[in-house]
């Protein structure tokens, strides 16, 4: 019997073995970890994981949320099961009202918000996501996903910015290894930032550059057309609440030039506690509570991955005594 072509496939699997785990290798070395690729595919796992207990606590918000609340931790905490639906860079309404059109949907809404999220402008920036399960979830997407998240939690080769194509691109331009930005995300979405081993005074630098500069193009609505705009805000709010959920807009911790430009731009009392003063959710201001306002925030805006079992747990008992 012609073993050639079998003694061939051997071969060069061997081959690919080999090199793939001396580039596994390469990479540990210089300080890159496995860590899950968040996706609208990924995202979509979670909107399953809520819609099939339709009591389930949803975290809604941005990247303060999905890198700074561990959904598994606050699951023990709550005893319900918890779905990471936040979306890093994009605020969190749509998904608010896509839960009020949800008849079946009546359990813990914690949208972590702004003042300056809650501007209409910004309601539609989850929409995407949400499309994305509608027109194109499908059982071959989840096993692909559920797939890729097993290789991506054990392989740094996984995360497409170590494609062959991304690489040798980088290579050509003379850009070299991707920055490692030491942010980790787990299967459930969770996502970790280690500030310990980043370029701190860079990061920082960044932040406040970034946020002085969309103030500047984003002169911020006036207090009572903003004010007004959230009268359907509370409908939504209204529509679950109706149905025995509950809603509570959390306004995360922030801190020095991040703080100080957003109250400048959004005084508290013109924005935030306005419609405090009227919504039927629950309001909750990192500032009203000194667990919340004790974190060290090393980019002004975002916990060490350090911190996050600690903002959970403080999160999770402040609900628990607001009878939330």
């Amino acid at each position: 019997m012609d073993r050639t072509w079998l003694t061939a496939w051997c071969t060069a699997i061997l081959a690919c073995a080999l090199l793939a785990g001396a580039c596994e290798w390469f990479l540990r070395e210089r300080g890159y970890a496995p860590s899950v690729q968040d996706d609208a595919d990924l995202w979509s796992l979670q909107y399953d994981r809520l819609m099939a207990s339709p009591d389930a606590v949803a975290l809604l918000g941005a990247s303060r949320i999905e890198f700074g609340i561990d959904p598994a931790l606050l699951s023990r905490e709550l005893g319900k099961p918890v779905a990471m639906l936040a979306v890093n860079g994009k605020y969190p309404l749509a998904m608010l009202r896509a839960l009020a059109e949800d008849p079946r949907y009546a359990g813990l809404v914690i949208v972590g918000i702004d003042s300056r999220g809650m501007q209409r402008k910004h309601w539609d920036m989850q929409q995407s996501e949400i499309d994305h399960f509608h027109k194109r979830w499908t059982l071959a997407r989840r096993i692909h996903r559920e797939l890729l998240t097993w290789l991506q939690e054990r392989l740094v080769l996984m995360r497409s910015s170590f494609s062959l194509v991304n690489v040798v691109q980088r290579l050509i331009a003379g850009d070299g290894l991707p920055r490692n930005e030491h942010v980790f995300v787990r299967a459930d979405r969770a996502g970790f930032i280690d500030y310990h081993h980043s370029d701190l005074a860079w990061t920082h630098a960044k932040r406040v550059l970034d946020l002085e500069a969309y103030y500047r193009d984003n002169p911020p609505q006036p207090a009572a057309a903003w004010l007004a705009d959230l009268a359907t805000v509370s409908q939504w709010v209204k529509r679950i609440e109706d149905r025995g959920g509950r809603v509570v807009f959390f306004r995360e911790p922030v801190s020095g030039e991040s703080l100080q430009l957003d109250e400048a731009n959004f005084p508290r009392d013109r924005y935030w506690d306005a419609y405090a003063r009227e919504s039927p959710a629950a309001m909750i201001d990192f500032r009203d509570v000194p667990a919340l306002s004790a974190f060290t925030l090393p980019d002004t805006s975002h916990v060490d991955a350090i911190d996050v079992p600690l903002l959970t747990t403080e999160l999770a008992q402040l609900l628990k005594r607001r009878g939330l």
